[in-house]
């Protein structure tokens, strides 16, 4: 059960129609069994958010100097943090919006929703990596990655709530509850984790 390239392609324009408002958007994810299955084995793709978390946290907790203590997965602490918050934006959030489709009877509206939102995790990690990853190299200070990581934040905030309005067909602000809860997931998992 492997993910094309095609396929890969194909549900990352997906994302992008989305954010474009572009008709018919949803039809380029494959929603299928295969394509639910695969949606999650997207998280591949995620490696580089995982390496540019591993690295912002190494700074983080070692200084400029962090190169030089180690090597970049030596921390396992850190392996585990990073990894535990990828892996819940992938299947925490989904577990959670299982029980909500089955209280709001959507649950005709989950499969696509789900293949929607964990590819478009995909283009999220990506993009809210870049500020932490241009920190640590020194290509940016700190003020500046956390004024570029709100901005991508907003961006993926509007994303997350246009793909469950259109998705899940809902009102403008059912979709702010779901993008809140999906927030609130991923704060409650970075928090436990440190």
């Amino acid at each position: 059960m492997l993910i094309t390239a095609d396929e890969v392609a194909r549900s990352l324009r997906g994302c992008w129609q989305v954010l474009n408002r572009s008709k018919g958007a949803l039809e380029t994810f494959d929603v299928s069994f295969t394509g639910f299955w695969h949606s999650f084995l997207a998280m591949a793709l995620a490696a580089p958010a995982f390496v540019v978390g591993v690295a912002a946290a190494r700074f983080t907790r070692s200084g400029p100097d962090w190169m030089h203590d180690g090597g970049l997965f030596d921390m396992p602490d850190i392996l585990f943090a990073q990894a535990l918050v990828i892996a819940s934006a992938w299947l925490l959030f989904p577990l959670l919006m299982l029980g909500f489709v089955r209280l709001m009877g959507l649950e005709r509206r989950y499969v696509g929703y789900i293949v929607a939102y964990n590819w478009s995790n995909v283009a999220a990690l990506l993009l809210l990596a870049l500020p932490p990853a241009l920190h640590v190299l020194g290509l940016a200070t700190a003020g500046l990655a956390v004024f570029y990581a709100l901005a991508f934040g907003f961006i993926v905030f509007y994303f997350r709530w246009l793909l469950a309005r259109i998705a899940l067909g809902i009102s403008a602000g059912l979709a702010g509850f779901i993008v809140a809860m999906d927030i609130a997931t991923f704060v409650l998992v970075r928090t436990f984790v440190g």
